[in-house]
């Protein structure tokens, strides 16, 4: 009653013919349905704006803020005190009083070489990159996991004493492999020289890659070799929802899929480059006016439908509000729910990062996904070994390009599996680029969604999936095979 007692006196204040005409439009049912429907609209237009602005394919998407440090800053200064705790322990180590035991590295038979080839970057903030990066990576492992893991760390300027950490004291106490360039012929070297010299990245990126890859296989028996960019942050639960997914692609996915090979498994992705895409089956977004058009007609073919049968009275569908419904409404709405984003929405065909989409029951359990297409970027792939010897001479024989897309032209050719972990467990945090790229380019290669982790989450995680990883299977996995007799 008070409602409708202000809408009369709001009424009255209007000029006669006016309020007669407005009263006579709101009596008519299609009005009062455009209206309750176009306040619908405006709230899930409201809401969109105030907590979907974070998909990059979203409508409301706001730069602001969207690429600041927050999870991935808890990190890093995880990993500097990390650091720091490890160096002050050298130090003792060295002084010889009371030196604290030695930090444990790798076991006999770990199940992942972890390879990082580090270049010197300039700048105050560019310079701590490759020390984030190991700190996060090996802060707060459990036993089981870090004698799963070796790492391997390349300083790749040919004079590798011009990196910052070259004698840092941390390295020898956590790292299980760092040197620069070994073993290389004068010639071989001085073309590396050249090369850095020249800023010629597409050759000396694909060389470095190359031989961190190298060094796995040839110093390792590990099933698995990880490539990382030295300019990343790992999430506290990174080895433990890793060797949940590969336990996944080695027993369940075999098992699922007879003897098709896999190549990879990415650790981190960028929204920016799924876009929406026909072979996705997001053919809806590419056609939106066939897509609005089509709404609107499924629309007016039920509502007459309903009006057919004997609903219409009872619902109050007039043909003018059969026309307002199918014409305004369904479109709007339609369009609405694509402003939302793909990654805001619950589609079947996205790589979405929270509603878990995917094959089968073992692979959502694991958090892996396939990932053939629209993919993006090279900081964080693990391997699997067996797959590794057409890639390397695939590449080899191409020498030059971006090591990431000569990898997935290596797969379209070849029919190669690719996955991914559905929520990234890696965050690209170099905006100093080693290959001199510009800012806005190395700002894109971003996870949108990593930096809202909440630490205490992550840990809870964590724990839960150390005990889901069947850390038997990986130590039979990673046996050395018997020297031939």
């Amino acid at each position: 009653m008070l409602r409708r007692c202000n809408v009369g006196g709001a009424l009255r204040k209007l000029p006669p013919g006016l309020a007669s005409i407005l009263l006579r439009i709101l009596s008519l049912p299609a009005a009062r349905a455009l209206l309750v429907c176009g306040l619908i609209w405006l709230l899930g237009f409201s809401y969109g704006r105030l907590f979907l602005w974070r998909d990059p394919h979203s409508a409301y998407f706001r730069s602001e803020g969207v690429y600041d440090l927050d999870y991935s800053a808890a990190r890093q200064k995880e990993a500097r005190s990390f650091l720091a705790q490890v160096s002050a322990e050298a130090s003792t180590d060295a002084d010889g009083d009371g030196a604290p035991p030695p930090r444990p590295k790798a076991g006999a038979t770990p199940a992942v070489c972890a390879a990082i080839a580090t270049v010197r970057r300039d700048g105050d903030v560019a310079r701590m990159y490759m020390a984030d990066a190991v700190g996060s990576m090996l802060a707060g492992l459990d036993p089981r996991e870090r004698a799963a893991l070796t790492v391997k760390l390349l300083f790749a300027n040919t004079e590798p004493a011009r990196h910052p950490d070259w004698n840092a004291p941390w390295v020898n106490a956590l790292v299980d492999d760092a040197s620069g360039y070994r073993g290389l012929a004068k010639l071989e070297l001085a073309g590396l020289r050249k090369a850095e010299e020249d800023h010629d990245m597409p050759l000396k990126g694909v060389y470095d890659y190359l031989y961190v890859i190298e060094r796995c296989l040839e110093e390792t028996d590990a099933p698995f070799i990880a490539v990382f960019e030295d300019d990343v942050v790992f999430s506290g639960d990174w080895f433990a929802r890793t060797m949940r997914g590969l336990q996944y692609l080695v027993r369940d996915h075999k098992k699922a899929e007879g003897d098709k090979d896999w190549l990879y498994m990415r650790l981190f992705y960028t929204e920016t480059f799924l876009g929406w895409t026909a072979e996705d089956g997001d053919w809806w977004q590419n056609h939106l006016p066939v897509t609005l058009l089509m709404a609107a007609g499924g629309t007016a073919t039920v509502l007459m439908l309903l009006r057919l049968v004997g609903c219409g009275p009872r619902l109050r569908l007039d043909w003018l509000t059969i026309v307002v419904l199918s014409l305004l409404v369904a479109p709007g709405f339609t369009a609405l729910a694509l402003m939302a984003g793909k990654h805001n929405l619950p589609l079947p065909s996205s790589l979405h990062h929270k509603v878990p989409f995917g094959p089968s029951d073992s692979a959502v359990a694991a958090g892996v996904a396939a990932m053939d297409k629209n993919v993006c970027c090279s900081q964080a792939l693990v391997f699997h070994r067996p797959a590794l010897p057409g890639l390397i001479e695939n590449l080899r024989k191409r020498e030059r390009g971006q090591t990431d897309s000569m990898i997935e032209d290596y797969c379209d050719a070849t029919g190669m599996k690719r996955f991914a972990l559905r929520e990234q467990v890696v965050q690209h945090v170099g905006l100093v680029s080693s290959r001199h790229a510009p800012v806005q380019d190395t700002r894109s290669i971003w996870a949108f969604w990593f930096e809202t982790n909440k630490p205490e989450a992550v840990e809870k995680s964590h724990r839960k999936v150390v005990e889901e990883v069947d850390w038997a299977m990986f130590e039979k996995l990673a046996v050395p095979a018997p020297a031939p007799a």
